[in-house]
């Protein structure tokens, strides 16, 4: 099994940071205090490819990257659990 590479040697904040609503900023604070939650993993198929995702809350950002580049993105929004409570 290869390594997979760190995803954030792969993309610069800047666009992780773009992507997700964020100022640069903003960005790396969150990373600092370690709210975001980034991961990589290799793509089936041809090429090197890598789906990279990168959640901060409710907010998820994943995007297939080939040679540094992305490909293909998704922004989603996760949705909270309503409970009902009777009285």
């Amino acid at each position: 099994m290869s390594d997979v590479p760190n995803p954030n040697s792969l993309l610069s904040d800047e666009v992780l940071a773009e992507r997700l609503g964020l100022t640069t900023r903003e960005f790396q604070r969150y990373l600092t205090q370690k709210l975001f939650t980034v991961s990589s993993t290799a793509a089936v198929g041809e090429g090197a490819r890598l789906m990279v995702t990168c959640q901060l809350g409710n907010r998820i950002w994943e995007g297939l990257v080939e040679n540094g580049s992305i490909i293909f993105e998704e922004v989603r929004f996760l949705r909270g659990e309503t409970r009902y409570e009777p009285r």
